[in-house]
């Protein structure tokens, strides 16, 4: 990596960092908190043998997640970094996989 392309990607980061900083904290605090009852609720289901309910569960909250303005808002944040990934190749291992064949009650 040359000196222009470090310069790059720390341009890329700050941008990053000053848009995650507008982010309503509150509601990153409120999300997390709902994720916790969510999974606890999951386990149960799990625990009960009812894993397709607890995969519609957490799929539902998932959905009803992402419409909110504070995880819309982390995505665009997230999406300044896609310039960043394929320079750091590590990043790689963190894309998301097509979960169709994967149920929340298997870990």
């Amino acid at each position: 990596m040359d000196e222009k392309e470090m310069e790059i990607i720390m341009a890329q980061m700050q941008e990053m960092q000053d848009c995650m900083q507008r982010i309503n904290q509150a509601d990153i605090t409120v999300a997390e908190q709902q994720a916790i009852k969510i999974s606890a609720e999951a386990k149960a289901l799990c625990t009960e043998g009812k894993h397709e309910q607890a995969q519609a569960h957490v799929i539902a909250f998932s959905k009803k997640l992402a419409e909110t303005p504070a995880l819309q808002e982390l995505r665009r944040c997230s999406e300044i970094a896609t310039g960043i990934t394929p320079m750091i190749p590590i990043l790689d291992q963190y894309k998301v996989g097509n979960f169709n064949d994967y149920n929340v009650c298997d870990h």
